[in-house]
């Protein structure tokens, strides 16, 4: 979907000879989902003149706008510049490493206020050093921010962020989805799907090897091609291409939205050391009857929200999950039980929601104080390492409790039964 970028403020609730506040923001296009577009559409319908950050337009006369204090510099994913997946693994992309720097430096030189959008843990599929790299790197960014977001609640404290609602992606002006999904109640066995990037990150390759036979499955999305290979050889392997159908080939909007509405069960099996949430949960939740996924945070506080979302912590346990929605899918698929949970999806992430929430944030942000010059460049630094420092010790702390509690009690598995019971 293409949304129009005008650069004409929206002047909702302000004089109209009073300037809008800016807001420069990086990326500002992004040609794998339209979180972007929703994130400047959201910013426009609450009154703000939403530019791009970038070299260019800095030096078309931009440059001033990281000297006012009404301007917010909003960034999403800047340490994605600093590295390159060619396929065989993610290494650092020396010309990117400068640019990433460059950011930083705007935000700790400039009087805007910086805010943060905490996507992922570390960069997808990085290992090693690598890996290390894009976690320290993250957190420089992060501790140069006034103001760090979140989209899953667990982990505000975490990063010391404000959490925010992720936006539905089917409930935004002009791209609304309208009606509950028809799902001939209880008439069918459900078909499962897993949609969106084939990587290692999205944990695929362990669904399968343990993906119960005789139940459909279709995963579609653009992959890599080794992983995919690796993919074709499970199916081959395990004999399961009668059920599971791989589209391995990037997915226009028209064809993502067709199978997110042709899928009964939508299934997010993403590893825990990835993302903090996945973008297409909110494509799925209150659009499509089930959604299954590994039990990160943000799923399990999905799952204390919604009764159609069920968890597996190991692969071994999802054919009993996947057992448990069909025997149960006449339930599940009641079309007042469906619509029952769009409504509650709209009042939790729909376009109203974050609108008030966004507007609620921005205005906070605007009353905060910022300090010029060089003392100012010294504090922020030295807040950006000890933060560092924190979140360093917050995740070895939590990677012990977890292998301690592991050891304790051995690997388990998702019990939905216990859900309704």
């Amino acid at each position: 979907m293409n949304m129009r970028d005008a650069t004409r403020p929206s002047h909702e609730g302000r004089k109209e000879s009073k300037r809008a506040p800016r807001v420069l923001l990086s990326p500002f296009t992004n040609t794998t989902n339209p979180y972007i577009d929703l994130q400047k559409q959201l910013l426009r319908d609450i009154g703000y003149d939403v530019r791009p950050l970038s070299l260019r337009y800095l030096l078309r006369g931009g440059f001033v706008d990281l000297f006012r204090r009404s301007t917010v510099l909003m960034l999403h994913w800047i340490e994605l510049r600093a590295f390159i997946d060619k396929g065989r693994g993610v290494v650092p992309r020396l010309r990117g490493v400068p640019v990433v720097l460059l950011y930083c430096a705007l935000m700790a030189l400039g009087r805007a206020r910086a805010v943060c959008f905490v996507h992922d843990h570390a960069v997808h599929n990085a290992r090693g050093v690598v890996r290390v790299l894009s976690v320290a790197l993250m957190s420089l960014v992060r501790g140069l921010a006034d103001m760090r977001i979140v989209h899953d609640p667990h982990y505000a404290e975490h990063f010391r962020a404000r959490y925010l609602p992720h936006p539905l992606y089917w409930d935004v002006p002009e791209r609304a989805v309208s009606g509950v999904k028809s799902t001939q109640e209880g008439t069918h066995a459900p078909s499962f799907a897993i949609l969106g990037t084939v990587e290692p990150y999205k944990g695929i390759a362990q669904v399968l090897a343990a993906w119960p036979a005789g139940h459909a499955l279709l995963i579609a999305g653009r992959g890599q091609a080794a992983y995919v290979e690796t993919l074709h050889a499970i199916l081959r392997e395990r004999d399961l291409s009668a059920c599971v159908t791989l589209e391995a080939r990037f997915l226009s909007d028209a064809e993502f939205n067709a199978r997110i509405d042709a899928a009964d069960v939508l299934i997010l099996p993403h590893v825990a050391d990835s993302m903090l949430v996945s973008g297409a949960f909110f494509e799925a939740i209150g659009r499509v009857p089930v959604v299954i996924g590994r039990a990160i945070p943000f799923m399990r506080w999905a799952a204390e929200q919604f009764d159609n979302v069920l968890l597996f912590e190991h692969e071994e346990a999802l054919p009993e999950v996947v057992r448990f929605v069909t025997e149960n899918w006449p339930r599940f698929s009641a079309a007042q039980a469906v619509a029952a949970r769009r409504q509650q999806a709209i009042d939790m992430f729909g376009w109203e929601t974050c609108r008030h929430r966004y507007r609620e944030c921005f205005d906070a942000l605007a009353q905060h104080p910022r300090t010029p010059g060089a003392v100012h460049i010294r504090n922020r630094l030295a807040l950006a390492a000890r933060r560092a420092e924190r979140e360093d010790c917050d995740e070895a702390n939590t990677r012990c409790i977890r292998e301690e509690h592991d050891a304790a009690i051995g690997p388990s598995g998702g019990q939905p039964l216990d859900r309704n019971s």
